[in-house]
């Protein structure tokens, strides 16, 4: 019997990521890059098509291509919505699948990035011991995915799980999807950057005169090394963090909620007694209790994974 491979694809708000995957759900081959963040949906697709041929040279029996779009998608359709964390501003109603597929040779199918990593940590990581499991992300933008008994769970048209846009602040600052005050408007590493050059308490990260470095960087690390003010600026958006899990749990009640992305990782190990006093305030004690809050296990590759096994637990029977 000969093996089969599949290629994952994670096209982040900042960097893409290809692998060539195994049936045993190894990374064989990878490539990185920071070049994608603004290009137009046509540049984006022979890019994808490009890359993808100096990853596959020479490799045979590869099922198919799953990719990871920084956006809600309609999943049945390949198609994008009206927004994204990329740069460029085409991205409505793209039919992302298609163009890729005619210009790769192979079946591609495309959903939100969040819902592959977390289809991955569900499979593979710290997901992988509970039936009914919401995935949250925070990094350059922040998203997340739903599991029903261990499936996805993607909504009427592809866009459920977009934690993201969960509104914690009616006045808060206006977001790319048009609302004011969501999750992802303050706390994704686009929301900080901007909330860190606005905020007059963040002024000391500022003190050499070098606003060119990465603001969002320097002030997670300040914050995890014990710096009183980073950690004071930190705490009022930490507040939204923790609506934003308490809502999650009223409406959704999963056995667990795992925290994936730099930044919710960090957020996580920062502020993880926090989270779990509000909750404890907030809700009955035997949810609290019940309710596990877990830091997702695999790297950054895990979007490439969930690619990857949305192939092959796709495809894998058409073989």
């Amino acid at each position: 019997m000969k093996k089969h491979y599949a290629v994952g694809i994670d096209i982040g708000g900042t960097k893409l990521r290809l692998g060539l995957v195994s049936e045993e759900l190894s990374i064989e081959r990878c490539f990185i890059t920071q070049e994608h963040q603004y290009f137009a949906p046509l540049e984006l697709a022979n890019f994808v098509a490009k890359s993808l041929a100096q990853l596959l040279e020479g490799q045979e029996n590869v099922l198919g291509v799953g990719v990871g779009y920084p956006g809600p998608i309609w999943f049945t359709q390949g198609c994008t919505f009206s927004y994204s964390n990329l740069r460029h501003e085409g991205w409505e109603k793209v039919p992302l699948a298609k163009m890729i597929e005619e210009r790769v040779g192979f079946p591609v199918l495309v959903d939100n990035d969040a819902n592959l990593a977390g289809l991955a940590e569900v499979r593979l990581g710290a997901g992988k011991e509970y039936r009914d499991v919401v995935y949250i992300t925070i990094s350059t933008g922040t998203g997340g995915a739903i599991f029903f008994n261990r499936q996805l769970y993607r909504g009427f048209l592809g866009s459920a799980g977009e934690f993201g846009h969960m509104v914690v602040d009616l006045r808060g600052p206006q977001c790319k999807c048009g609302n004011r005050g969501c999750v992802m408007s303050l706390l994704s590493g686009l929301g900080l950057e901007k909330f860190i050059r606005e905020e007059p308490s963040c002024r000391f990260l500022f003190q050499d005169g070098n606003r060119e470095e990465d603001c969002v960087k320097k002030f997670v690390e300040l914050a995890q090394c014990g710096n009183p003010s980073a950690l004071r600026a930190m705490k009022p958006l930490v507040e939204y963090l923790c609506i934003a899990f308490l809502n999650v749990v009223h409406i959704l009640n999963p056995e667990a909620i795992v925290v994936g992305g730099a930044l919710g990782k960090a957020l996580l190990a920062l502020f993880h007694k926090d989270i779990r006093e509000y909750l404890s305030t907030h809700l009955p004690k035997e949810v609290v209790e019940r309710t596990e809050i877990r830091e997702a296990k695999l790297n950054d590759w895990n979007g490439v994974l969930g690619g990857a096994i949305l192939v092959f637990e796709s495809l894998a029977a058409s073989v």
